[in-house]
């Protein structure tokens, strides 16, 4: 994510009266059918439209990943999403497990919005609903233990409820704003276990707050014919009746299922088989194509460098951000409306970060609250390799005098930090640290490993962790691996401490 404002921000003041009435006029679910995706346990194989037909192959580790299924109605005048959702989740752990926790998103005050759930049930047995966290997380007590190794299903009714007019309060992914309904991370979604614990936190709301696992989603939404849907994955199913649509999405393995609603126009172009679709204001047709062409050319540059992008598309979206320039979603990135109006520059390298982080955070994940530094600071390091390859060494050594100022500006007033901190611990100093500083040790990494080792570096760990999650010690381990060296000085000052290290 490209942030411009790091302050809390304050929820909204909404009620759901108008939700219900809508809710009571219109039923929720289709009669079962054999295209209902409710009528048999998620189809792995329909997944495979996600996929570039040469990464066809990566379903075959599917059991590694929770499926869910979704079938839900949106009206962006009400600006709800209400629908029921389906996990197949399966216990990896250890140990059995006495219950099953997931993250609400829209109930983080800085949403502004809410995620309600009206009823659940545990392999057909009914659970009572039980929020924590102020109501971030939503407690399952299973009626039976769930063994090791063990899966059950879980049925969940839910509805969510975005503000309106909200991007100067709230996060803007969630909000509905001049012909745009975005409903990022709108979905209930499974806690992760790490260690044989649950990571409970509350995300503090100073960079990104989803850390997630890679999954499966099978997700139908039926929606007012005058608007399109924008999501992770692609169409597979559509058909009309009247004034709605019902389009039937698949996912391939992705970290989360995002959802916008426009009336906005696009364009489209294809690279290395993904196709990528810019929507755009009808004003902003010009910044809309330079957003398009931003993306061709970084994903061509990314592919290249880092290993191939395996998915079918990717989606960009203009919408009015206002707290921040860009961010990320698995397969759909959304960027402010200010940038289509401004200098060309600003815009392209906004793009190239959100595109990079397809790769850095999206296929290979990491814990965006614990070690943003992995993610932003590769991702920010990319900009760098955009740079130059479309415009040649000066151009990259200009992108890095940023991150150098940056960094430098941060040093001397006393907020260094070591990479490897939370972002809980970064007050006044996170972009510094996480982008800058981040960027300027890969950086550091390369100029210590050489060319053809770095390079390798990177395609080792995108091949090594894509769809898992890394850790700060797996870059040590990798780049050590791949320049048959070792690292482990440049990694202890960098990573572990904040030593007095020369700036690359």
């Amino acid at each position: 994510m490209q942030r411009l404002l790091t302050a809390h921000m304050r929820s909204l003041v909404w009620t759901l009266a108008g939700v219900m009435i809508w809710l009571s006029a219109v039923p929720l679910y289709a009669t079962p059918s054999s295209s209902d995706p409710f009528a048999a346990p998620l189809d792995v194989q329909r997944q495979e439209a996600a996929l570039l037909p040469s990464f066809a192959d990566d379903l075959a580790t599917a059991e590694q990943w929770d499926r869910y299924t979704v079938q839900a109605r949106i009206d962006p005048e009400q600006r709800v999403l209400a629908g029921l959702l389906r996990l197949e989740y399966t216990n990896r752990d250890l140990e059995a497990l006495d219950r099953i926790y997931f993250y609400l998103f829209p109930n983080l005050p800085e949403f502004g919005g809410r995620l309600e759930v009206r009823r659940i049930t545990v392999d057909g047995a009914p659970v009572q609903v039980r929020y924590e966290s102020n109501r971030f997380l939503l407690r399952l007590n299973l009626p039976t233990s769930l063994p090791a190794g063990a899966s059950a299903t879980v049925m969940i009714d839910f509805s969510a409820a975005a503000p309106l007019n909200a991007s100067q309060r709230s996060y803007a992914a969630f909000n509905r704003e001049h012909g745009v309904l975005a409903l990022a991370s709108a979905l209930p979604m499974a806690a992760r276990r790490v260690g044989g614990a649950w990571q409970l936190a509350t995300p503090v709301f100073r960079g990104d707050v989803v850390t997630s696992d890679t999954a499966l989603y099978d997700v139908t939404l039926t929606i007012p014919a005058a608007w399109t849907a924008v999501t992770t994955g692609v169409a597979i199913e559509r058909s009309a009746s009247g004034a709605t649509q019902t389009v039937r999405f698949v996912s391939g393995p992705q970290r989360d299922f995002t959802i916008v609603l426009t009336r906005f126009p696009s364009i489209s172009t294809d690279v290395d088989g993904t196709r990528i679709t810019s929507y755009y204001r009808p004003e902003h047709a010009e910044g809309g194509r330079m957003a398009l062409d931003a993306a061709a050319r970084a994903l061509r540059v990314f592919n290249r460098r880092f290993g191939p992008y395996p998915l079918a598309e990717l989606d960009i979206v203009q919408i009015d951000a206002r707290k921040f320039l860009g961010v990320e979603y698995p397969g759909l990135i959304m960027i402010d409306r200010l940038l289509y109006t401004g200098e060309r520059a600003g815009l392209e390298i906004i793009v190239a970060h959100e595109v990079a982080h397809q790769w850095w955070y999206s296929l290979v994940g990491n814990d965006v609250q614990a070690e943003a530094w992995l993610d932003e600071g590769l991702t920010s390091f990319s900009q760098v390799v955009y740079q130059e390859e479309t415009r040649g060494a000066m151009a990259a050594e200009r992108e890095l005098d940023g991150f150098r100022t940056m960094y430098q500006r941060a040093r001397q007033a006393g907020r260094d930090a070591p990479l490897k901190r939370p972002v809980s611990a970064l007050r006044g100093n996170y972009t510094a640290i996480a982008y800058a500083k981040g960027a300027l040790f890969f950086q550091a990494l390369r100029q210590r490993m050489g060319e053809a080792a770095f390079d390798r570096f990177l395609r080792d760990y995108y091949a090594t962790f894509r769809y898992r999650v890394a850790s700060s010690e797996d870059v040590r381990l990798i780049a050590g691996q791949s320049c048959n060296c070792t690292i482990d000085d440049l990694y202890h000052d960098w990573v572990l401490t904040a030593a007095p290290v020369p700036v690359p």
